[in-house]
């Protein structure tokens, strides 16, 4: 009856923690923070696993903490594993006062590494799914060798208490796996789905659907000195296309996002407007900066564009530029700004940056 109430109780917190998963999976966080906060969340039940131990001999009490530990490796890599054995630890320490700390602290620090190296073996053993969570029990429960050198009542088999440990890990990694990576699929489709419609499919940057967005999530930015909008023209792009191709364009194309994208900050947004136009949005920055970004981007995006092993183009770019002071100015406003800046730079004989602040 005891075994049964703990595994319902390990069975319901999985599901719970693997609603988190999913939950935090969507979310549009980078890696490290989402693996951070999933990692406290697999702490979590790390813990709560251990105030629901079960005592299967005299001395011998379980939990099903492993688990958890060994599966935040497993799904979040090192980052995960460590925050959640840190949590857990913290937690053993503070608030579990059964004996043998140390024992159950390099028990968890020896699931942490086991689910961490699971990646990898998987790999290279060319598992699937359920050999993979199978042979992740089975790296859970290399830390039951300890069972050799604990002091066990002859009443009591080493064996036997081993054997309903690993069926315990088999157990539990079948049910949490599983929802684990059904939670995980699911939420890489989705990702997959938002990142298709933001995308644009040619050139690989943010598509114009996203722009709207974007400038806000700029302009609402806490502390920002202000926000840098460019609109990038490829010059004689309709040259490329008669001269050499409508493949040999979207080549140019590409090689020009991909400059951009290579070019500009972690936070910046580099979209395509259409054609051969372009926007790059820069959050925190001054005017100078603005500017100053804008003639790099120019002198970089001066290239010689290999089309074939017998063609090559020349590129250079016009670029307008403006800045805007937070939240001072709507996305119309500042995008005729910029057009007007890039208007005036293809007048006065393109391959140059002109500056025009928005006021």
């Amino acid at each position: 009856m005891a075994l049964a109430l703990h595994l319902i109780n390990s069975f319901a917190m999985m599901g719970a923690i693997a609603l988190i998963y999913g939950g935090v999976q969507r979310l549009g966080w980078s890696r490290p923070a989402r693996h951070v906060l999933l990692g406290l969340a697999f702490g979590f039940g790390a813990s709560v696993q251990m105030m629901q131990s079960l005592t299967l001999a005299p001395g011998i009490i379980v939990d099903s903490r492993a688990l958890f530990i060994g599966f935040a490796g497993a799904f979040l890599g090192p980052l995960g594993a460590m925050v959640a054995l840190v949590s857990s630890a913290i937690l053993r320490i503070s608030f579990v006062s059964t004996a043998s700390p140390v024992i159950a602290i390099v028990s968890m620090c020896v699931a942490a590494l086991m689910g961490s190296l699971w990646p990898p073996v998987r790999s290279w053993l060319g598992l699937g799914d359920l050999g993979g969570l199978v042979l992740l029990a089975a790296m859970i429960s290399l830390p039951l060798v300890v069972l050799a050198w604990l002091p066990v009542d002859p009443e009591h088999s080493r064996l036997m208490i081993g054997m309903i440990l690993v069926l315990l890990n088999l157990a539990g990694a079948l049910v949490f796996g599983t929802l684990l990576q059904r939670e995980r699929s699911a939420a890489q489709r989705e990702r997959a789905l938002v990142a298709e419609t933001q995308t644009d499919a040619l050139t690989g940057v943010l598509n114009r659907r996203s722009f709207e967005r974007r400038f806000a999530d700029a302009d609402g930015l806490a502390g920002s000195r202000g926000t840098g909008l460019m609109i990038v023209d490829i010059d004689h792009f309709k040259r490329v296309n008669d001269v050499h191709g409508h493949e040999a364009g979207d080549i140019v194309l590409r090689a020009a996002a991909t400059r951009l994208r290579n070019a500009v900050r972690p936070g910046d947004s580099v979209i395509r407007l259409g054609g051969e136009e372009f926007a790059v949005l820069l959050p925190d920055v001054d005017a100078q900066e603005a500017e100053r970004a804008a003639h790099r981007l120019q002198r970089m995006l001066t290239m010689n564009c290999r089309i074939d092993e017998a063609r090559r183009v020349d590129i250079t770019v016009s670029i307008g530029v403006t800045h805007l002071p937070p939240a001072s100015a709507a996305l119309p406003e500042a995008s005729r700004m910029a057009d007007g800046a890039l208007y005036r730079a293809k007048s006065d004989g393109r391959a140059r940056v002109v500056f025009c602040p928005c006021t």
